[in-house]
Parts: C-alpha cells; structure tokens; sequence
C-alpha cells in the first residue's frame, strides 16, 4: 500500500520536471546563442483593451506586434542567451521568465531577469516576441533594449523611452515615442503625435494633425517628413529637417532648425501661417505656383533670399529683407535665418 501510495505522488512530480525540460529545451542556433524552441501563451480579453509591456533592464532582443479581429492576446517567442557555453546558455535561459495576465483594463506582459544580470561581459540574454493583440488596442512599451515593430490599427502606441529601432504604422489616436541612437519611423498617423529622437534618423510619412499639433524633436540626426496635413512643431539641432508634401492649417506651424539646411516643399496652404526659422544653414521653401500668401524673409548681412518661379509683388525690398505678396496673400509664410545662411523660395506647377 505504501508503495502504490509513493508511485502516485511520484507520476504528477515526474510529469512537472518532464513539461519544464521540454519547454526549456535548447538548441544551438548559430555559433555562440542557443535558443529554446517556438513558445507560446494565449489570453482571453473581454471590453477594453489596453496592453502593458514590461521588460527588465538586463533583457534585449525584437517585439513585434499586429492586430487581429480576435478578442484575445497571443505571444509566440523564444528565449534566447549569447554565450559560447551551452551549460551557461542553460542557466541564463532558465533565469528568463514570461508572465502574461489580465489587468482591469486590458492585459499586462512581463518579461523578467536578474537585475543584475548574471551573463558575463559579451554575452546576454534575449527574447524575441511576435505579440497579437485586438485591433484598436492602445499598447504601451517600456522595454528599452528591445527593437520594436508595430502594425495597427491601434487607436494608442506609446514608448517612453527606448535604446533600441522603433518602427510603427496605422495609429488613430494617442502616439509617443521616444528614441536615443537608433532610427524611428512612423507612419499612417493621425490624432495626438509626439515623436523624438537623438542621434539618429527620425522619419515620418502619411500624417494627419487636424485636431492637435504633431510634434517631431531631434538632435544629431535628420527629420524626414513625407506628406504631412496639419498643424506640426518641428525642432532639430545638427541635423538636416526635411518636409515633402506639406498641407499647413491653422495658425500654430512652426519649423525651427540649426547648422544643417531646411527644406520645406508646400502642396497646398490656404488661411494658414507657417514659421521657419534657422541659425547658420539655408532654406529652402517650394510654393505652388498659384499659392496666395503673403512672404515675410529675412536673413543677416553675409545672406541672400531668392524668390522665383512664380507670380508676386514686392511690398519690401532691402539688403537683408524681403517681403512678398502671392495672389491675395490669405495665408502667411515667415521665414528668417540667423548667422551665416540664405533663403530660396521656388514656385512649381501643379501639373509638373
């Protein structure tokens, strides 16, 4: 009877160790990283949807997230450790820990490690994640060391702060990121925008601003926007701001640059103002031929404006300033250099 007694309390025990080997079980995949299988967790979310997504300090690796008509999470990942051990790989794989739970408003995932982290000097450890989640889920990240791409429809996407590649597209309504030397892209954006970045290339395409100004921020690194309508605050510091296919409105845009060009290619602009201002480089502006808006330019001594291609009337002319009027000057373009610098607008044809 004792005997029939430990075998069952030893079948359940054997089968735990068993589940926990197989979910843990590594494989080398490349010379110096081991990984464990495919790994995967499921939630069931009911009402709103707002997913929460933590990582230690200690982790690194790639996020990816898309949406689905599906009122669930899903997470399928690997656990991951650079090390040219493989008992070490063991160890540091098994010190990685996933937690995905309901919260109030949505759902919470966690992922966890040691602080401080156990891996010796050039080895790490890694999780690579592809995160499904409804569609119109707000999403937000603090997950510094992790590349992350996103793929709406999402009503929400924020990132505080990150260390690593931020790409994101189809965002309805509340977008923050935040970048230190690495690239972010943003893309088919509308609602409240605030993107920055340091160090690295900021580009943005496909924006709509109609209710509240977008903001783009950088310094050390290029601003590139490609079809923009609204209202924006642009500011870069040592680094070339680039705009395309700009539909100014309303009263509140401002573009603002130092020691690197601005180049500003309007579409279209009607009862809007528009500000741009640099210190030691150019700007350059591109008008439609048949804009009315009235042009107030101004650079230092050592400076020159030029305005052509298309038809105005000069109201003021001197070494240093120039003021135009386009058609029946509804709108109003401000533009002024500081420092060493000229100042180019050309007009285009609608129809090249």
């Amino acid at each position: 009877m004792l005997k029939r007694i430990m075998l069952m309390i030893a079948a359940p025990i054997l089968a735990t160790f068993s589940g926990q080997s197989f979910a843990q079980e590594i494989f080398q995949e490349t010379t110096g990283q081991y990984s464990t299988i495919e790994l995967v967790e499921r939630l069931p979310l009911v009402g709103q949807n707002k997913i929460t997504i933590r990582s230690s300090e200690t982790l690194r690796g790639f996020l990816s997230i898309t949406t689905a008509d599906k009122a669930e999470v899903s997470v399928n990942y690997f656990k991951k450790a650079k090390t040219p051990s493989r008992s070490r790989a063991v160890d540091y794989i098994d010190l990685i820990a996933l937690s995905l739970e309901k919260t109030p408003g949505g759902a919470r995932l966690e992922l966890r490690a040691p602080n401080p982290a156990p891996w010796r000097k050039g080895e790490a450890g890694i999780v690579e994640l592809e995160l499904v989640v409804p569609d119109s889920s707000s999403v937000e990240i603090e997950a510094p060391y992790f590349d992350i791409e996103a793929i709406g429809p999402l009503k929400g996407f924020v990132v505080p702060s990150s260390l690593g590649r931020v790409d994101v597209s189809d965002v309805t309504g509340l977008l923050e990121v935040a970048t230190t030397n690495q690239r972010v892209s943003v893309e088919s954006i509308s609602g409240a925008i605030t993107v920055t970045a340091t160090n690295a290339t900021l580009a943005a395409s496909n924006i709509t601003c109609h209710e509240q100004q977008a903001r783009f921020q950088n310094e050390g690194g290029d601003i590139r926007i490609d079809g923009c309508v609204g209202a924006i605050d642009v500011k870069n510091s040592y680094g070339r701001i680039d705009i395309d296919n700009f539909i100014p409105e309303g009263n509140s845009n401002y573009i603002r640059g130092q020691s690197e060009p601005i180049i500003v290619a309007i579409s279209a602009m009607q009862n809007s103002r528009l500000v741009i201002a640099n210190r030691y480089e150019d700007i350059e502006i591109s008008v439609p031929e048949t804009i009315s808006a009235s042009l107030s330019l101004s650079v230092e001594e050592n400076g020159k404006i030029e305005a052509t291609n298309f038809p105005f009337k000069a109201e003021l002319v001197t070494q240093t300033r120039l003021n135009l009027v386009a058609g029946e000057g509804l709108s109003l373009i401000k533009g002024g250099v500081r420092g060493q610098g000229n100042i180019y607008v050309r007009g285009f044809s609608e129809n090249d």
